[in-house]
């Protein structure tokens, strides 16, 4: 599909690297959540669990990532709490996925 093609192209280009469970290199887009943004994602007993904010990751959609998974990104190591497939028409075109 088109969208997904430019998605993945936008990742190559610009993607920040990481490494999922410490061996598998991908490219994705990271941003931190805020207290209200993280209200969208998580519910008030998962957001007293943190201990430091948490990330918001797009990537692409052939990435495996399933929650529990780790994301080491700059020398942290952030682990999987909610993953989604963002779909358009019914294919897979990013994966959001939740860290903390």
């Amino acid at each position: 599909m088109l969208l997904k093609k430019r998605f993945d192209e936008k990742l190559a280009a610009f993607g920040e690297d990481y490494l999922l469970n410490g061996t598998t290199p991908y490219k994705g887009f990271f941003q931190q959540l805020d207290s209200g943004r993280m209200s969208i994602y998580l519910d008030d007993t998962e957001r007293a669990m943190l201990t430091r904010p948490a990330l918001f990751l797009a990537t692409s959609a052939d990435a495996v990532i399933a929650q529990g998974n780790t994301i080491a990104r700059d020398g942290r190591t952030y682990s999987v709490l909610k993953m989604s497939i963002q779909r358009v028409a019914g294919a897979a075109v990013a994966k959001i996925v939740i860290l903390a």
